[in-house]
Parts: C-alpha cells; structure tokens; sequence
C-alpha cells in the first residue's frame, strides 16, 4: 500500500508539473545534477540525438566559443540545458541566459530543416586538470504544452583538458608578404625553451585553418632567432596566416593571426636570367592548375630552334634551362610558354 501511494504522488507530480509552461527553460536536468527533461516524459528517447562541439583542450582561465546542437524527435521547437562541473559557461546572444551557473534556452528554438543549435562560451577553471560539460535538450511539437509525444535524450559528456600554459617561445615579430606566387612568412623570437618548432597554418576566407609546413625550432636558446617558411598559392582571396608553436612535450601555443590580401594571375613567365647569356641560361614560369603547358624557343624569323617543356604540369613555380650547344649564332632569341589559351613570350640575348 505503501509502494501504490509513493507511484500516485509521483503521478500526480508529474502530471502538476506537466502543465506549467517553460517558455524560459530550466536547468538542473543534465546528469550532472538531475534526471533530464522529465517534464516532457519520464524517459529518453535515442531519436533525440544531442551534441556539443567545441575544443577539447583549453589553457587555464582562457574562453573557448562551443556549439550544443539538437536534432530527432518532433522537431518543432527545442529546447537544452548546459551545466559544468568545474568552468564557467555564458550565453553569448538572447536565445540563452545563466541561471544558477547554467545554460539554458530564452524561449524554444523553431527548427529549420532537421538540426538547430546554441551558441556559448566556456571559461576554463583557474586549475590543471580535466573538466566536463554536461548537456540535455528537448524536441518538442511546438504546442507549449509538455506532453508524452514530446521527446528529450541527454548528450554524451564532453570532456576537457584544462591546461597550464607554458609559453616556451616569445615571438616578437610575425609578418607575411606576397611575391608573385609564392606567400613569405618571416618571423622572430627572443629565446626559446624547449621548442620543437612551428607548424604553420593558413586560412583562406572564413574557412578552417590547416597546416601548409613545419619549421625546427631552436630548442633552448637565449639568443634572437629568425624563421621563414615560402608557400606557393594558386588562388585569389583573403587569407589568414597563424603558427601553432609546440614544444617537447607536446604543449602547443596559437601566435597572433596575420591577414594578407592575395591577386594572384592564373599564368606568368619571368624574364630569363641571365640576360644577355653564354652559353646557358635560366627561364622560370609559374602555373596555378594542372595544364598541358609547351615553352619553346624560336629564332627572330619564327622558325623553332627547341622544346624545353610539352607535358602536362601541376600548380607549381618551376625553373628550365636553356643551353646553347655552339649551333646557334650570337643574337636575339624569344621564347613562348603556351597553357591552354594563355600564352605570353619573352626576348633573350645570346653573346658569343
């Protein structure tokens, strides 16, 4: 009799519960300190997927930008609940506010297509370790009233790596320079602790950085160090450039980024060198796509002297030589480089 009456005061309480409308949202519901969205049903539901992204690891007391996204169930309208054990979370725009130390939604969010998600921050705690974002969300019918079509699942804990920064480099100089189809980095340090080296890293647009090198550091040493690093670039646009410094055991540190507006030309042929020449001489050209490219040699009347190139190229810079072997008489000389309908050619003097 005991048991019967505990189920109808858990029953009526639920169903007292059921009809309060939170437009606002609650918190307490992860399984960090509750038991889900019970208001909406007693039990998860695995259509309902929910997930946070954001970076795994993160210095002491640093901010980090996360995403918790929501997709399944009704898909009408949606609702989460965000808590941490250790950091401190906060709402970046007005479709979320903190209550009690957590994240949760303003108002329901409407789906548009099959998943919708929040922004928010996480501030790391002031100590080394390892942290864990909690996370819950609903997808509901949209009616306002919690009811059992309603659907909710918790989202798989999101670990965090709390480190201690250790800034085994001081940079003080980071600059790029774009010299016709190669982008130049320079940059500098004053003394170094154990570094490894710079994986450097480049964006273009608003897209994700990746790595395009790595230079070897310096290890330990008390004195001013200077790097470069030269990349070919086959394209237009707005880029970004940044160094991810690691050191020995594997700590690593994000340099200040740098931008640079690149033109680059599809084609260019660069004056042989050098000019006048004897007996050989050097004719450099650049390709940004793979192309069936010819650069041949011609004499002032136009009749062909040699081939130096007739094969299909890749993007890149390259360099040919051309070698007189005693045939050809002391004189001007062009030579033509041909890549689809692109075609341009140079004069060059032989003295002999």
């Amino acid at each position: 009799m005991k048991i019967n009456l505990l189920l109808i005061i858990i029953f009526l309480s639920i169903v007292i519960y059921a009809e309060i409308n939170y437009e606002t949202g609650i918190v307490g519901a992860t399984r960090l300190n509750g038991e889900g969205c019970i208001c909406h049903n007693l039990n998860f539901n695995d259509s309902v997927n929910v997930w946070v992204e954001g970076p795994d690891s993160i210095f002491i007391g640093d901010t980090s930008s996360y995403k918790i996204y929501l997709s399944g169930g009704s898909a009408v309208k949606g609702g989460f609940n965000v808590a941490t054990m250790f950091g401190t979370l906060k709402s970046v725009d007005n479709t979320s506010y903190i209550n009690s130390k957590e994240l949760t939604h303003t108002s329901p969010l409407e789906f548009i297509g099959d998943t919708i998600f929040w922004n928010f921050n996480y501030i790391a705690s002031d100590s080394e370790g390892i942290d864990t974002i909690y996370s819950v969300a609903n997808s509901t019918n949209g009616d306002g009233n919690p009811q059992v079509g309603d659907k909710w699942n918790f989202g798989e804990n999101f670990v965090v790596n709390i480190l201690e920064e250790i800034v085994p480099v001081e940079l003080t100089s980071f600059v790029a320079v774009q010299i016709e189809h190669n982008i130049v980095l320079s940059w500098s340090t004053a003394g170094e602790t154990n570094n490894t080296g710079f994986e450097v890293q480049h964006a273009v647009g608003t897209d994700s950085f990746s790595e395009i090198g790595f230079v070897k550091g310096r290890g330990s040493s008390s004195e001013n160090n200077t790097y470069s690093f030269t990349g070919i670039v086959t394209k237009s646009g707005f880029y970004r450039f940044r160094l991810k410094q690691v050191d020995y055991d594997g700590n690593f540190k994000y340099s200040d980024i740098i931008n640079l507006d690149v033109v680059v030309t599809d084609f260019s042929l660069k004056q042989n060198f050098p000019n006048p020449f004897n007996p050989s001489t050097s004719i450099q050209y650049t390709i940004s796509s793979k192309q069936f490219i010819t650069l041949n040699v011609y004499d002032v009347l136009g009749n062909e002297i040699t081939t130096l190139v007739n094969e299909n190229k890749p993007a890149g810079n390259y360099e040919v030589e051309f070698l007189n072997t005693d045939k050809l008489t002391s004189g001007i000389y062009v030579y033509e480089l041909k890549a689809g309908s692109f075609k341009e050619s140079k004069k060059m003097l032989l003295i002999k």
